[in-house]
Formats: C-alpha cells, structure tokens, sequence
C-alpha cells in the first residue's frame, strides 16, 4: 500500500493542471485551497488514514491522523479494496452518495472539487484501477 501512496503523491505533484487548481486565488484574491489537511481517507481496520495535505506549496500524501480535514471519509475494508483496486471502480460521487452517513465535508465548492480530484486520482493510480 505505501508503494501505491507514494505512486499517488508523485502523480499529483506532476499534475501542472492540479497544480495550478491548488494555486488558484478566490474572488478576493486570497488562495482558494486550505492550507493543512483535505482529504482523509480512513479505513477502519488500519491505525492511520491516508491524508492528503497542501502546505500551499507542496501536495503530500501521508500516513497520519488528520488535523481537521476539509473532507473525511470512514470505509471498511473490504469497501476501500473494492472502490480502489478492484479494477471495477464505480464513480468516487455514487459511491459516496451512497454511503453519506460516513462522509463529513465542509461546504466550499473549490476545495471540494480538489477533493474529489484526488480520489478519482487514487482510483486512477491504485493497482488494479483504470490506467
């Protein structure tokens, strides 16, 4: 799994288009994307979630318990294996809506949307999904 994690975070950091969206300044002119913490993944079998951290230079994907995530996610196992190396991944948005008790998101569509990037990225990345 750590190989995967760190295949995910070298993917992001090579996105120039991600970048940019973690970069981008809202209306005011101040940057659109939190700083800390975004995604939490956490599975609920392991100690750790996998978190996805913006120090508002760096992206970087880490082992660790979150300090307050735009958005978490809690799955079992057996629902991680499935949506992450199956290799028959359903949309991140189904899958979520259809699980809504265990996800927690703030309500901002920027940071969300990254969110969202960065599953469909896991996806993408994880042994067994779509190449």
């Amino acid at each position: 799994m750590e190989k995967e994690l760190r295949k995910w975070e070298t993917t992001m950091q090579a996105d120039s288009a991600l970048l940019d969206r973690l970069q981008r300044l809202n209306p005011e002119g101040y940057p659109a994307t939190i700083k800390g913490d975004i995604l939490a993944l956490k599975v609920k079998s392991e100690k750790n979630p996998i978190v996805v951290c913006w120090s508002g230079e760096e992206i970087c994907v880490e082992r660790r318990q979150p300090k307050k995530p735009f958005m978490a996610w809690t799955m079992d196992l057996k629902q991680f294996k499935h949506l992450f190396f199956s290799g028959k991944i359903p949309p991140v948005l189904v899958a979520m809506n259809n699980d809504q008790k265990n996800v927690k998101a703030q309500a901002d569509h920027h940071n969300g949307s990254l969110a969202l990037s960065f599953m469909v990225m896991l996806q993408e990345c994880m042994e067994g999904g779509t190449k």
